[in-house]
């Protein structure tokens, strides 16, 4: 029972490794062009979605200049005499608005601006570096995921054992070391590059079914 349902667990890991090419796809040695590019777009998502980016924005704007400007609205009241029988006096309200500008304060968020320009750039290149990191991070995750892959096909060459019968022969068994190390180097492998998906995806300010589009986008382009 216990050997069927470990199989059954590799069985399903396996399916995520049906659309490679095993032994066939070359391994990534350097960081390519479509890499930066794509780094690139996801660094622009994670700019316009990051709330510390923002935040700096909204500083460098109207913001910046709200104490400068100081506007009064005063209540005022008059009263007219009329020399009438019929229409004695009438009162009559009006306001008044005033600004009132600050000169000194003028010049001190003028003087801020270079200082917030800076802690913008910073802040976007603090993105920047969370998503190249974590995207990188990403790439060797499954570039170790195709690894294994390509292991374990070997290994299933080798003790000749059809995807069908999982559960059946010696290979197959628990107390088989060489089967229960790649069996559980494959699925480690799958675990590791599902975590690096959803933590780039979470860096990006992305769902990992959006993430995963745009890598499927991009994966696409380079094959062409």
């Amino acid at each position: 029972m216990i050997e069927s349902f470990f199989g059954m667990i590799l069985g399903l890991v396996f399916i995520g490794f049906s659309a490679v090419a095993v032994g066939a796809e070359e391994l990534q040695t350097e960081i390519t062009e479509e890499d930066l590019l794509l780094i690139n777009k996801l660094v622009r998502i994670a700019q316009k979605k990051s709330y510390q980016v923002r935040e700096v924005k909204y500083e460098m704007g109207f913001n910046a200049f709200v104490d400068i400007v100081s506007i009064e609205l005063s209540p005022s009241q008059s009263r007219t005499n009329y020399k009438t029988p019929d229409f004695s006096s009438e009162d009559e309200r009006s306001f008044s608005i005033s600004f009132t500008i600050d000169p000194v304060k003028i010049f001190t968020a003028i003087d801020k601006m270079p200082v917030m320009k800076a802690r913008l750039r910073e802040t976007k290149q603090q993105t920047r570096l969370r998503v190249m990191k974590q995207y990188l991070a990403y790439l060797q995750a499954r570039q170790a995921n195709k690894i294994a892959a390509y292991q374990m096909h070997k290994f299933e060459k080798r003790e000749r054992i059809a995807a069908s019968n999982l559960a059946v022969g010696n290979s197959r068994q628990l107390d088989n070391a060489d089967y229960v190390a790649v069996a559980t180097n494959v699925l480690d492998k799958n675990i590791q590059e599902r975590l690096a998906l959803e933590e780039l995806a979470d860096v990006v300010g992305l769902s990992a079914k959006e993430i995963t589009n745009i890598l499927a986008e991009t994966s696409t382009v380079r094959r062409k």
